[in-house]
């Protein structure tokens, strides 16, 4: 029986990324995210402007007799976000930290997916579908449990690369899996491209941050201000939020953060996290870092602009967003300096090229990226095989 491979988003655009595999009625979907979409826009808007897949049966009332699994590489909203317009109870695979972490943000409330259920799927143990075999290989991006993703059908292998850096702090977790893909010869590898979507003369690009040069440059910023530092993470970088708090006691600060990223760090198996107490902030502002998210963005006002900020990825996340055109505009009237201190989650390109080339695969897919077409020309330039399909393309197997 021939296996369906069918592209359904994310081909132009960073996140939002699916892909089904079909055999008969059995339907593999991976990822299932979203790209930016207001909260209050009708699922049948986003199915008819392509912000969701077009998989009618998992968000109307449509019958299908397909089974439908779902797998998630890792928690980052152009992933999974999908997962809340479900209208059927549907398995969703993912790893046992991105478990754990989906469990606490849905008791916070901060994810809800009545009809989605979560199941586990450990590293490097083979799962049966129908006839495919699915297995996740742990990989470095800026999320805990973050995975790559090899479905065989018995005759062929494909593989979905997930996010993946290789400057990253586990850059052997992503050579060990690209080690077995290279053995297995496989047949085709959706990779990422994030990084080929901007520009070499982009300002953002002239220095690679890293996960290890933040905390060295949030370091340094600790020593040089004799005033309270503001941070604005991701509460989904666990890992991160983490090696911030050991920094700043390194560096003789406390970082307090608010309920809702204490309540996420404690049950993720981050030790002595402590809450934000205005009170002993305003009496001691230079022993302490506060993590501030946008929607507590005027819990500032009562430092006057006596204060450095720090954007680490946290929300909003870029001009795309309204909401950052309103934070520049707090912070320029406090004037006070938009430091932007993140680190990509994603591959540089030439990472991404060495990478494709040591999996050689038979046929490579570029996309998550806004220009897929600039990744595929450096892959063809060093001998690959690569195929830019369009939204809705299926390639049979």
């Amino acid at each position: 029986m021939s296996t369906q491979v069918q592209f359904l988003n994310g081909l132009n655009t960073i996140g939002g990324n699916v892909v089904s595999f079909t055999q008969g009625n059995t339907r593999l979907v991976m990822d299932f995210g979203v790209n930016f979409a207001p909260a209050e826009t009708p699922t049948g808007d986003l199915l008819a402007d392509g912000t969701l897949p077009a998989l009618p049966d998992l968000f109307t009332d449509v019958d299908s007799d397909m089974a439908t699994t779902i797998f998630v590489s890792h928690l980052h909203l152009d992933h999974m976000g999908a997962l809340k317009y479900l209208t059927k109870p549907t398995d969703v695979y993912m790893s046992q930290a991105s478990a754990d972490l989906y469990q606490v943000l849905t008791e916070l409330g901060t994810e809800s997916a009545p009809n989605a259920t979560i199941k586990v799927i450990p590293f490097e143990t083979p799962m049966m579908f129908g006839d495919f075999e699915v297995t996740f290989f742990e990989t470095d991006h800026d999320a805990r449990g973050a995975a790559a993703i090899r479905v065989r059908d018995g005759v062929h292998t494909f593989v979905h690369s997930g996010d993946v850096r290789l400057d990253g702090p586990h850059p052997e977790r992503v050579n060990h899996w690209a080690d077995i893909l290279r053995e297995a010869h496989i047949d085709l590898f959706l990779l990422e491209g994030t990084e080929f979507s901007f520009d070499a003369d982009d300002e953002t690009e002239h220095v690679r941050h890293t996960e290890m040069s933040v905390q060295q440059d949030f370091g340094q910023i600790l020593d040089e201000h004799h005033q309270l530092v503001v941070i604005n993470p991701y509460e989904r970088n666990i890992d991160r939020l983490e090696a911030l708090q050991n920094t700043a006691r390194l560096h003789g600060r406390e970082i307090l953060w608010d309920k809702q990223f204490a309540t996420i760090m404690r049950a993720m198996g981050v030790a002595d996290v402590k809450e934000i107490d205005w009170e002993a902030v305003v009496a001691d502002p230079n022993h302490y870092v506060v993590q501030n998210h946008f929607n507590q963005l005027h819990d500032l006002d009562q430092f006057d602009g006596q204060f450095v900020y720090l954007h680490m990825n946290g929300e909003p996340l870029g001009e795309y967003d309204p909401r950052f055109a309103e934070l520049q505009a707090y912070l320029e009237a406090n004037h006070v300096e938009l430091q932007r201190s993140g680190a990509s989650g994603h591959a540089k390109p030439e990472d991404l090229v060495s990478l494709a080339q040591h999996v050689n695969a038979q046929k490579t897919v570029t996309w998550h990226s806004f220009k897929p077409e600039k990744e595929a020309e450096a892959l063809r330039k060093v001998g690959l095989n690569v195929y830019l399909p369009t939204k809705g393309e299926t390639l049979v197997y």
